[in-house]
């Protein structure tokens, strides 16, 4: 065991000793591999379990059951126990899952082989260097928390992303204009102009509007059950009475495609893999409506001398259609589903009433879908 040099808080403890002053606790670091251990607050037991220690790994044997027997921890290994015995208990809505996959896969990049011990501050702050604001903020955000789990099992001394700072995120993306959405709705295909009309009627997300089927439309309602937290339990319940300008869309939305949903499109290949991983073939996913919408948006050539990061996106459409409901003098915190009396926000599995808040989605689009 190499020699290392000794500060004042672990000046007269033995070898690979050492006193976390912030817990006020003691914590052993295996010589062969460098995992700590914690060993509680009481000095005269850790100095003691120390001297033990250090006298069998220098005859090379392992006695004390804490430490024998426990090999390297990979940190993907890690991650891997985290996704699947940590994250679901919390019900996580399924967009928050998606985007946890997005950097579980940088984290696994990053990190194919070190083990939980050895990812250090520097490692962290590299990383989320590489990202954009937005995204790096996210990951040490999730990286908190998987290296809090991590250090409570004693893989880790202490918590390396929590020592990054987050960065400021300036809001760069833009708002769209009247005359900017109708342009690209011209170059919609048929399916996103629906899904831009709904949308702009009931001011709902991307995730919500792609959820709506057709069967959610029964007495003289549309239900719609936001996923609008990242705990999908704790959902908003609101139903949209089918107004004339409702109906109008959803008229628009029943074609020649058999498809549950009221946003659907036929692929021009059905792939089987993908087919098998949807919940229905015609199902449009999240990421294919950004590209569409992007794609329509580039197409209709609008928002000329915008940044691409200036570019509003589909989600954008959302704060459009509260600022036309107010300008219409109607009441567009109920449409988008914000806090109310009215509203049951939290939702427990084991409670068999729901209380829907009502919203009229009467706002007249005849400007976009003539």
């Amino acid at each position: 065991m190499s020699p290392r040099p000794r500060n004042k808080a672990n000046k007269g403890l033995p070898q690979n000793l050492y006193l976390d002053a912030r817990r006020g606790t003691y914590r052993y670091k295996r010589p062969t591999d460098g995992k700590w251990f914690p060993f509680g607050p009481d000095r005269a037991k850790a100095i003691d379990a120390a001297k033990q220690l250090n006298l069998e790994f220098m005859r090379g044997a392992d006695l004390v059951n804490k430490v024998q027997g426990a090999g390297s921890d990979l940190f993907v290994a890690f991650l891997d126990k985290y996704e699947r015995e940590i994250l679901p208990p919390r019900e996580l809505a399924k967009g928050t899952l998606d985007l946890y996959a997005v950097r579980f896969r940088q984290f696994r990049a990053a990190w194919p082989t070190q083990a939980v011990d050895e990812i250090t501050i520097r490692m962290v702050a590299e990383l989320l260097d590489s990202l954009t604001p937005r995204a790096a903020n996210q990951a040490r955000a999730l990286l908190v928390d998987i290296f809090n789990h991590a250090a409570a099992k004693g893989l880790c001394p202490d918590n390396p992303a929590a020592s990054t700072i987050a960065r400021i995120e300036k809001k760069q993306r833009k708002r769209h204009t009247v005359e900017g959405l109708r342009a690209i709705r011209e170059q919609a295909p048929a399916w996103l102009q629906n899904a831009i009309d709904l949308a702009l009627i009931t001011a709902q997300r991307r995730t919500d509007i792609l959820a709506m089927r057709f069967d959610d439309v029964r007495d003289g309602f549309l239900y719609v059950v936001q996923q609008k937290t990242a705990k999908a339990s704790d959902a908003a319940w609101i139903r949209f009475r089918v107004t004339a300008e409702l109906q109008a869309v959803l008229a628009r939305c029943r074609d020649n495609v058999p498809s549950p949903f009221l946003i659907h499109r036929r692929p021009e290949r059905k792939r089987q893999k993908q087919a098998e991983q949807k919940e229905h073939w015609t199902k449009v996913e999240e990421r294919y409506l950004t590209r569409a919408f992007k794609d329509a948006r580039d197409a209709a050539g609008c928002y000329s001398g915008w940044s691409e990061e200036e570019m509003p996106g589909f989600h954008e459409i959302r704060a459009l259609s509260l600022h036309l409901y107010k300008k219409a003098g109607k009441d567009g915190q109920k449409i988008a589903g914000h806090a109310s009396e009215e509203m049951t926000r939290n939702y427990q599995r084991d409670h068999a009433d729901v209380v829907w808040s009502e919203a009229v989605p009467d706002l007249d689009i005849t400007e976009f879908a003539g």
